[in-house]
């Protein structure tokens, strides 16, 4: 029997690095759509356009995130799957990790098969927040793990 925990953030996100911007109208609307998200709006991010400068694959992994539904995780190879390679679950993974524009695309979303929080280039307690304040719910067992991983218990 499978139960869930809502897990709520507690307090605000772990800090970010600070961020300079430009007094451009681009970069005062992308200031304005995070501080937003931040607060609540989580879907003020979702019409920012964004430009990855990655490779064709990455680019293509980049808009799969974006279709990732609010309040839902996926697995990697799951995202592999919609990309229409099931065997590309690590290039998936490694893809999801060179995003340099988390948050605006949300590659906290992608969580392990076992539902189990991976890794994540803002830490995995930054992964755990931004799941719990866009409403995902855990799988106990997972949530239970998670909470062993972050207060060192075994």
């Amino acid at each position: 029997m499978r139960r869930s925990a809502r897990v709520v953030p507690e307090g605000p996100p772990p800090p970010l690095q600070r961020i300079r911007v430009q007094g451009d109208a681009e970069s005062l609307r992308l200031l304005g759509s995070l501080r937003a998200y931040y607060a609540g709006d989580i879907g003020a991010v979702d019409e920012l356009a964004t430009e990855g400068g990655g490779t064709p694959f990455q680019e293509r992994v980049w808009a799969e995130l974006r279709r990732i539904p609010v309040g839902t995780t996926i697995s990697y190879g799951e995202l592999a799957v919609r990309l229409g390679d099931k065997k590309a679950t690590r290039a998936v993974g490694l893809a999801n990790g060179r995003n340099p524009i988390s948050v605006v695309v949300p590659c906290h979303r992608v969580i392990g098969a076992d539902g189990s929080l991976t890794g994540y280039g803002g830490g995995v307690p930054r992964k755990k927040w931004l799941l719990a304040h866009e409403g995902v719910v855990l799988r106990e067992s997972c949530a239970a793990r998670q909470a062993d991983l972050f207060s060192g218990g075994n």
